[in-house]
């Protein structure tokens, strides 16, 4: 990376006004040491808190044209409602690419968990300014549990779309790259799933994961199921196609049992009378079952092709409420 690149920081924010207090202190300090400027955009995800006293309202910008460049900055973007982590982050950087048009954008999480001072990693990886950097967890903070658990995300994840995913929300993005990702449907719903989708060249750096600057993670069993839901639906039409291989494979092999079981009654003795019909019966339901799931899958890949896809880049705009220039006291 060249010296004196204008780098937008992105991260989603609902409720951790404190952690995103010190995240923009600690950026400060990682920032002192290197030749670039940042400007920190919070994207405020319909936060039920109201924003501290410790942030002085400095001036509401325009959302409809460009904004000057001040380093060191701290914005916060207001939506409309609460989206979610993910269509959240989608806003940030549509916002950041549309009004900054800045030489690089790092998204993080704003509690901590991302390190401030592992940016210097990325930077370092990126030689020339042509891939998107990952962050690759090495290891994480979370519960034996939830580790079993995300284990095992990963792993259907693979088995559904083909795709291995080791890395989350925590990248640096230049701006070649910026101006065609935000023009990928699929970030809406699942931000690193959609980048592996586009076929954007990326690559991944080993970091671990850091510790909450305060309170708890809001990430638990019910919202990893929803997270893995979303990254399932980013490669819909790729694991409903592996769906219906596999209903019509057993649908091949229930077809053959069933016609074996028949041959076997007809013209053999080895059948025991009563029986061979609840198994017949049986088959002939799991028969059944599989064509019409086969049926269904075939018309939700059809369906998704002629879907209209919501792109970033032009209707993240009906998401936006307002953007403020704030000024943060010590």
């Amino acid at each position: 990376m060249l010296p004196n690149q204008n780098i937008c920081i992105v991260t989603p924010v609902f409720n951790d006004w404190e952690c995103l207090a010190v995240l923009y202190h600690e950026l400060k300090k990682v920032f002192q040491d290197l030749p670039h400027n940042f400007v920190l955009l919070a994207v405020n995800d319909g936060s039920t808190q109201a924003i501290p006293d410790n942030y002085k309202l400095f001036q509401e910008l325009d959302i409809n044209s460009g904004v000057k460049w001040l380093n060191e900055e701290i914005l916060i973007l207001e939506l409309q409602r609460n989206l979610g982590h993910q269509k959240a982050i989608a806003c940030g950087i549509s916002v950041a690419e549309k009004l900054f048009n800045p030489d690089y954008v790092i998204v993080m999480d704003s509690d901590g968990e991302d390190k401030p001072e592992d940016i210097v990693r990325l930077i370092d990886a990126d030689l020339k300014g042509d891939k998107i950097i990952f962050a690759q967890r090495k290891s994480r903070q979370e519960s034996r549990m939830f580790k079993y658990m995300y284990r095992i995300y990963k792993l259907v994840f693979k088995l559904l779309s083909g795709y291995i995913i080791s890395f989350g929300n925590f990248v640096l993005i230049p701006r070649n790259q910026l101006s065609h990702l935000v023009y990928i449907s699929e970030i809406w719903n699942h931000f690193p799933g959609g980048i592996m989708r586009s076929k954007l060249p990326y690559i991944s750096v080993p970091i671990d994961r850091g510790r909450r600057y305060k309170g708890h993670s809001k990430m638990n069993m019910v919202s990893l199921i929803q997270h893995g839901i979303s990254s399932i639906t980013v490669n819909i039409d790729i694991v409903s196609v592996r769906l219906l291989i596999f209903s019509v494979i057993l649908m091949s092999l229930t077809f053959v049992l069933f016609c074996t079981l028949l041959g076997m009654r007809i013209f053999t003795d080895y059948t025991i009378p009563g029986w061979t019909s609840t198994i017949a019966i049986g088959l002939l339901m799991i028969l059944l079952q599989s064509f019409f799931f086969s049926l269904l899958l075939t018309f939700m890949v059809l369906n998704a092709r002629v879907q209209k896809n919501f792109i970033p880049a032009i209707n993240h705009l009906d998401y936006i409420r307002s953007l403020n220039q704030y000024k943060m006291n010590d």
